[in-house]
């Protein structure tokens, strides 16, 4: 038996309602990811009152040793509210305030020459060195955020210390911007950072298979000569698509 039309219409209605609630609940969830990121890079600034006493900030006073797990963890949530603002013209002030507060605080403690923390030689030469690093990662991926970049292509100093130093315990949050930024970006540079952050996480990298099968389809010119070129980022590419356990097709 065929379908009346007022029944077709009722269909159509109640699939209009149905994509309707699912876009409420993207929102939803898009929303209180960006509140808990926004919350926890307050926390890691120690301008809130449930603050880290182990975060980027609380270890450097009193001193208890710079924490890697700190920093990839402001990395996550700086991405996370950048998603947001970085396709707008305005940022929260709180957002501001805590980047600011992490880069400024942790280079006067830790960094500086006359800093609490170097005057008193309670951090180390290494630690003082890679405290330093963490700064500047930070301090660029903001920039460029605020430049209106996506999250995606502001990676690339993140993936080059990543790929010296591993990942953190939330590396599985950066799988889909690694693929995003292997399909678009055209720079060779970035392409050699980004694929050698998916040789350190190996097989775990797996869902960008297909991101690293389509680089390797594009013409790759941005030097000459082309055919150099060409080779040298095959050959990023196909390390990484080895270390990840996928076969050329």
């Amino acid at each position: 038996m065929g379908w009346s039309t007022r029944s077709h219409k009722h269909l159509l209605t109640a699939c209009g309602w149905v994509i309707a609630a699912i876009h409420r609940l993207e929102r939803l969830v898009s929303q209180m990811e960006y509140e808990r990121a926004k919350a926890e890079l307050s926390r890691h600034a120690g301008v809130a009152e449930d603050y880290y006493d182990e975060g980027f900030i609380g270890c450097l006073r009193p001193y208890s040793g710079i924490r890697a797990e700190s920093f990839h963890s402001v990395i996550e949530a700086l991405l996370s509210v950048g998603s947001v603002f970085s396709a707008t013209n305005t940022l929260e002030r709180s957002i501001a305030e805590s980047v600011i507060t992490i880069t400024v605080t942790a280079r006067r403690w830790g960094v500086e020459e006359n800093g609490m923390l170097v005057r008193n030689n309670l951090i180390s030469s290494d630690e003082r060195m890679q405290l330093k690093r963490w700064i500047e990662i930070i301090e660029r991926m903001a920039l460029d955020l605020l430049n209106g970049q996506k999250p995606h292509e502001t990676i690339h100093g993140y993936c080059k210390y990543v790929t010296e130093f591993g990942w953190g315990g939330n590396a599985t949050f950066f799988i889909p911007l690694l693929g995003s930024a292997i399909e678009t970006d055209e720079f060779g540079d970035r392409l050699e950072g980004h694929c050698s952050a998916v040789v350190r996480l190996g097989t775990t990298a797996i869902a960008i298979s297909e991101s690293l099968l389509l680089a390797r389809r594009r013409k790759w010119t941005w030097y000459e000569p082309h055919d150099r070129c060409a080779a040298e980022m095959l050959g990023y590419i196909d390390e990484a698509l080895a270390a990840i356990g996928t076969p050329l097709k």
